[in-house]
């Protein structure tokens, strides 16, 4: 919990277009208002990186229950090769001109809210575009492919034991032939006794297939907890 007069840190992270996500730079790789020497940087975990998430200190001055009515953070001078657009919206109108000075400023006005603590993220958020729309007809097609392949794979195996039970069943063939139909085998039928014979290292071998199968089954379970939403951030309060 914060008391008051506690600082507060603002942390700044990636930019990018808003209809290209993929696409994103680092905040001060932009011409803003850069902090001071040896800012504090946080990384999330993997994915976080992977994304492209870099929360740096943007070093403000923000105090908890402090209002501040304008204070500046830095003044950015205008360069004429660099201005490509520019849509700002404040009190007093200046013109954009090249060597222009510009007075980059904040202000700060603490206002009591009854938003839960899990909805905070809300206000950021779009959820429309943040969140995953399941596309059925790739989901679809690859079902049908799932389907198409297991029954190709059947259809390969099943003609095969027919075959080789039609040899085992035949009732007029001599010994001599069925001894050289059966030093033809090959294959998994060399070797279809040994399913039966324990190996050398059984507890190494239970302890590998149980881990995989416990990994496996973690996996399965993240990934349907994702697809009905409830690691999404604004489903958490249901959770709490």
């Amino acid at each position: 919990m914060y008391q008051p007069d506690d600082p507060i840190t603002l942390w700044v992270n990636k930019v990018g277009p808003y209809n290209n996500p993929q696409e994103t730079y680092n905040y001060y790789s932009l011409p803003f208002c850069h902090p001071g020497t040896n800012p504090a940087h946080k990384w999330g975990g993997l994915g976080e990186v992977l994304g492209g998430n870099e929360l740096i200190d943007s070093q403000i001055d923000i105090k908890f229950l402090k209002n501040v009515d304008k204070s500046t953070i830095c003044q950015l001078e205008l360069d004429e090769a660099k201005i490509i657009h520019v849509n700002l919206t404040q009190e007093i109108p200046k013109p954009l001109e090249a060597g222009r000075m510009l007075d980059m400023t904040y202000s700060i006005k603490w206002i009591p809210t009854n938003v839960t603590f899990a909805r905070r993220f809300d206000v950021y958020l779009d959820y429309p575009f943040f969140e995953h729309q399941i596309h059925w007809f790739s989901v679809f097609n690859s079902f049908m492919m799932v389907i198409f392949l297991t029954g190709l794979v059947s259809m390969i195996l099943m003609r095969t034991l027919r075959n080789d039970y039609a040899k085992y069943a035949r009732e007029d063939d001599d010994l001599e032939t069925l001894e050289r139909d059966v030093s033809e085998e090959s294959g998994w039928k060399l070797v279809h006794g040994d399913v039966f014979r324990p190996p050398r290292t059984l507890v190494v071998l239970s302890a590998v297939v149980g881990t995989g199968a416990q990994l496996a089954l973690l996996v399965l379970l993240v990934i349907l907890l994702a697809i009905v939403g409830t690691l999404y951030v604004g489903y958490v309060e249901e959770l709490v």
